[in-house]
């Protein structure tokens, strides 16, 4: 046999054996191929589930900041409220104890009402008393106790209740430290 015969032969015989070799593959790259399709599709669904999920969480947490953000600037209203309700105790709770402490009266001015007639003593107290309270206060509170008790007995049916606050606040009151 001639070479050239051989090689007309085995030329379509390799040919067909490649053929039928690569016809055989196929089956198993097609079966790779889909499943490695299946498995992209797979993988691009869950891909697209954590990425709503992400949205969601993103959402979420928008709104909980938005809801943190109100209850921050409510809380800061709240404080400086307190803040302004607690300035405004603490300017009454000094004025209250401003009223506890009687100022200091001259002597005289005291001996003066205790030697006038307890009616015209009176309603000068009455007058005193609408002008400045804390000065009536102390002036009675200076006053020796008997005379201060016919005073009052003649201020109280001219007003009574001016001679109720007047004992009221005596009461309440104690001197004013000479010292400070």
């Amino acid at each position: 046999m001639n070479a050239r015969y051989l090689l007309w032969i085995s030329a379509p015989v390799a040919l067909s054996a490649g053929v039928l070799w690569l016809s055989a593959q196929e089956p198993k790259g097609e079966t790779r191929a889909a499943t490695e399709g299946v498995k992209v599709a797979e993988l691009a669904s869950q891909l697209q589930n954590r990425e709503k999920a992400t949205a969601q969480k993103e959402a979420d947490l928008r709104q909980l900041e938005q809801r943190l953000n109100t209850l921050q600037i409510t809380l800061d209203k709240d404080r400086s409220d307190l803040a302004a309700r607690e300035k405004t105790v603490q300017e009454a709770l000094a004025k209250l104890e401003n009223l506890k402490v009687r100022p200091v009266i001259d002597p005289q001015i005291i001996r003066t009402y205790e030697s006038m007639d307890p009616t015209a003593g009176a309603q000068a107290m009455k007058e005193l008393a609408g002008q400045n309270m804390e000065v009536a206060v102390a002036l009675l509170a200076g006053m020796a106790p008997k005379k201060a008790a016919k005073l009052m007995d003649q201020l109280a049916p001219l007003d009574a209740k001016l001679a109720g606050r007047l004992s009221e606040r005596v009461g309440l009151s104690k001197p004013k430290d000479p010292a400070a």
